[in-house]
């Protein structure tokens, strides 16, 4: 598995302190396999690593969301089209950027059961990479 698609609970606490109250935006910067790779039977396995993340991953937290009445705001979400000043590891398929009330609501839709099960499958069948980078205003 690839280390930089699991949300490790240390970072997750390192990070509610670095970001504190109020609302924070997320990057994400996504790289997606050639292939997606479910697990054998897994039900809700997509065709191609985009639909398996839109429909899949997003949905999947979009309904987690939705349970816990929390409303992120999509900022962006877009295809790379020409890298200007980037390294050799800055090939990303897309970037998307999403606005929460606070860094405790992205937390609470991480640890719901749906999340978990409709959500986080997807994440790792269908990214070969991922970058999740927290911000706020100044």
């Amino acid at each position: 598995m690839n280390p930089n698609l699991e949300l490790e609970d240390r970072r997750l606490v390192e990070a509610a302190r670095a970001i504190g109250d109020g609302p924070v935006v997320m990057v994400n910067l996504l790289r997606f396999r050639e292939t997606p790779d479910y697990p054998a039977g897994f039900e809700g396995a997509r065709p191609d690593s985009r639909s398996g993340y839109y429909q899949g991953y997003v949905g999947g937290f979009r309904r987690a969301a939705e349970e816990l009445g929390i409303a992120p705001e999509l900022v962006y979400a877009g295809t790379r089209l020409a890298g200007l000043l980037v390294g050799p590891d800055d090939d990303w398929d897309e970037i998307v950027v999403v606005r929460y009330a606070g860094y405790a609501d992205l937390r609470r839709i991480l640890v719901s059961d749906t999340y978990v099960q409709h959500a986080k499958p997807h994440r790792f069948a269908v990214l070969a990479d991922w970058r999740f980078i927290a911000t706020k205003d100044r």
